[in-house]
């Protein structure tokens, strides 16, 4: 089990442990940047020092760097995250100024496909195989996000889009499971656990605050760009991080601009934080990539096949549990299955 975890899904997970837990301390001590005056030091370098003495513990431990399609699933899984939790998360801002109030039934209506098409998953899966279907949501994700950021508020087209959207975001999470389950199962609840965590952990630390960032960064950009003067009013505060840098709205200062100046910001509000859906296009267009990269190792090893534990016929053994008169046999001893259990 943990060969298949390895030093290297140990370091990844460990790093974004630590990320996770700097980021829950940031929210619940305010201040804290303040009353601790090394903090943004530590913050920046305890997740790499902590992450490589686990790794090293690890090793040292189970001497192995892991599986290497495992960590590579394990990585692809930050982009599946963020593609389906972190746009889940934004989609409703995003929309909110082509569509008002009515921007979250976007979300119920992708979810309520995602919910209906989970039901007939595995007749899809024996048809084209688990990567050929990672492969096809991974396309029909990347196509749905573009079109939902070019299409404005054309309700035909965006429905359109939002169906592909959740057609394609449906399969994703339980079909990696199953994928990490067929082709480790010496893993066990390790390796199922880890790819479920890594990808919950990094869409709360990565995905949706990185969006946010884009949005804040781009909104920045597009008002130095098309409206100096209103941009010279309503920023104020510097605002950094992901190696973006860029100067934050004051929304008070918004609500004090003239009637056409809050009309000119709406409506380049709406447009940038629509737009920013076709920057993150490229994550699934990312995982297609790798999908179909996975589909040419597995033609070129003779195909896709689910990897099964191999079962030692040691008859020199004595059985587990007594057999014969007055003891349990059959269904009773087998927990409720007449063997053989195959």
């Amino acid at each position: 089990m943990m060969r298949e975890f390895g030093a290297a899904g140990a370091f990844i997970l460990a790093w974004f442990l630590a990320m996770a837990t700097l980021t829950v301390i940031g929210i619940s001590v305010p201040n804290i940047a303040q009353r601790m005056t090394y903090w943004e030091t530590f913050n920046q370098y305890s997740p790499p020092i902590f992450s490589l003495l686990v790794a090293l513990a690890f090793f040292v431990i189970y001497k192995s760097f892991g599986r290497p399609m495992f960590i590579f699933l394990l990585l692809v899984m930050i982009l599946l995250a963020t593609t389906e939790l972190g746009v889940d998360g934004w989609v409703t801002d995003l929309m909110t100024p082509a569509f008002g109030k009515y921007a979250g039934w976007l979300l119920v209506y992708t979810s309520a496909i995602m919910f209906v098409l989970r039901f007939f998953a595995g007749p899809i899966v024996h048809r084209i195989s688990p990567l050929g279907l990672l492969a096809t949501c991974a396309a029909l994700a990347a196509i749905a996000l573009f079109m939902l950021s070019s299409v404005g508020s054309n309700v035909v087209l965006v429905i359109f889009a939002a169906t592909l959207y959740g057609v394609g975001k449906s399969f994703f999470w339980p079909t990696t499971l199953g994928v990490v389950a067929e082709q480790f199962p010496k893993g066990g609840a390790l390796t199922l656990s880890a790819m479920g965590g890594m990808g919950m952990i990094a869409v709360g630390v990565l995905g949706g605050p990185f969006l946010g960032t884009l949005v804040d960064k781009r909104l920045d950009d597009n008002l130095q760009a098309s409206a100096p003067a209103i941009h010279t009013q309503i920023a104020r505060g510097q605002g950094e991080g992901y190696g973006m840098t860029y100067q934050t709205v004051d929304k008070a200062a918004v609500k004090k601009l003239s009637n056409t100046d809050q009309a000119t910001y709406t409506k380049l509000e709406g447009d940038t934080k629509q737009g920013t859906l076709a920057t993150f296009a490229i994550l699934p267009t990312i995982m297609f990539v790798c999908y179909v990269a996975l589909i040419i190792y597995f033609k070129s090893r003779g195909g896709y096949k689910v990897q099964e534990l191999a079962m030692s016929a040691d008859t020199s053994r004595p059985p587990s549990f007594p057999v014969g008169p007055g003891t349990m046999s059959g269904e009773m001893a087998s927990g409720g299955v007449e063997g053989p259990v195959r």
